[in-house]
């Protein structure tokens, strides 16, 4: 399965849309809607510069449109994620194709910012990695064979001990290495697994972490609001709403709290009622929801919640971000000083034996 991912992957990288790209792509789309020009115009006027197999996929997008498929089906074809998808298939229902593009480039940028800022942390820190490996091998090479000759004349426990300690910290990046790939193995595993699990199996193992869960509420609550804050706000009923949540597919778990918030409606409970029995969202959430509900802009201070959520997704990810290279670097001191224990160690012991 993996194989094949990676092999459609490079087939069809000269007809989509590259992730750092999607951004400008989105900001200049919506730029050429709100001026008037048709989907089809602004997609093809556009894919020049995004695409190097310009000419073919613009035959792709002309025949999709000619097959009936909506617009959700053209940014599958240049290679957005599901997580862009879903509000564009929605823009479809509500009619503010135009605005939801402009929101998903400021999110799409807002992405790639974080994700470049990640690589540039890491990128001094695993270079540091790198070298710090090449030397400890070097060191258990050819350092502690000699080591171990130099001493073996003198049997003793004192010299066993600095050795077999040697030994032991020349093995730190080594362990931290395996560590790391078997914990990275094991989480991909797990996931897996649990995808393939029911939505209600999902929110309830994510509830039960503290920090995921946080993090897990605050996104889903994001989605939530601003999605079925612009189906309100366009006017459409809001049982018709929770159809369009429910009929989508490119987001179970939001389908899913759809279907549970529906019932809950239809049984008699007001919508902020089930907001605050279902516990799938951010604290305050329920008491953003009361208040559209009762000032009649329900919709739009759903959309408004949204944005407040992103900036706080925004100034959440730069201060764990700000954590990583810190965490890194305390590691990489730790290699160090190991690496001097295991010069240091032989060679105190040498001068005892002198």
């Amino acid at each position: 399965m993996l194989f094949k991912e990676i092999k459609t992957y490079f087939t069809n990288k000269d007809e989509t849309i590259p992730t750092h790209m999607q951004s400008p792509f989105l900001s200049r789309l919506s730029d050429l809607l709100k001026e008037g020009y048709t989907f089809h115009e602004a997609v093809t006027m556009l894919l020049p510069f995004h695409v190097k197999n310009a000419d073919k996929v613009i035959f792709q997008v002309t025949e999709v449109q000619k097959n009936g498929l909506n617009v959700t089906e053209v940014f599958k074809l240049l290679g957005f994620p599901s997580r862009l998808l879903l509000p564009i298939n929605l823009a479809m229902i509500h009619g503010q194709l135009q605005e939801t593009v402009s929101a998903l480039g400021v999110n799409a940028a807002v992405y790639e910012r974080a994700k470049k800022r990640l690589n540039n942390l890491l990128m001094y820190p695993l270079f540091l990695f790198v070298v710090i490996f090449l030397l400890f091998t070097i060191f258990r090479l050819y350092f502690l064979p000699n080591m171990e000759s130099l001493l073996g004349a003198r049997e003793s426990v004192e010299s066993e001990s600095s050795i077999a300690w040697t030994s032991l910290l020349l093995q730190l990046p080594n362990t931290f290495l395996v560590v790391m790939v078997l914990l990275a193995i094991l989480i991909s595993m797990f996931l897996y697994v649990l995808n393939k699990k029911t939505v209600e199996i999902q929110l309830s193992f994510y509830s039960k972490i503290p920090i995921v869960n946080s993090w897990y509420k605050l996104l889903l609550t994001r989605v939530f609001s601003r999605e079925m804050g612009g189906l309100i706000e366009s006017g459409m009923p809001l049982q018709q709403s929770f159809d369009a949540l429910i009929n989508q597919q490119e987001h179970k778990t939001l389908q899913f709290i759809a279907e549970q918030m529906k019932n809950k409606i239809v049984h008699g409970e007001s919508f902020s009622k089930s907001v605050l029995l279902l516990d799938y969202f951010t604290e305050d959430f329920h008491l953003f929801v009361v208040h559209g509900e009762n000032s009649g802009y329900l919709g739009r201070e759903l959309t408004l919640y949204s944005d407040f959520l992103s900036d706080r997704i925004e100034t959440k990810l730069t201060r764990y971000l700000s954590i990583i290279q810190p965490t890194l670097f305390f590691i990489l001191a730790i290699f160090i000083i190991g690496a001097y224990l295991a010069i240091l160690l032989p060679i105190y012991e040498m001068i005892n034996i002198v």
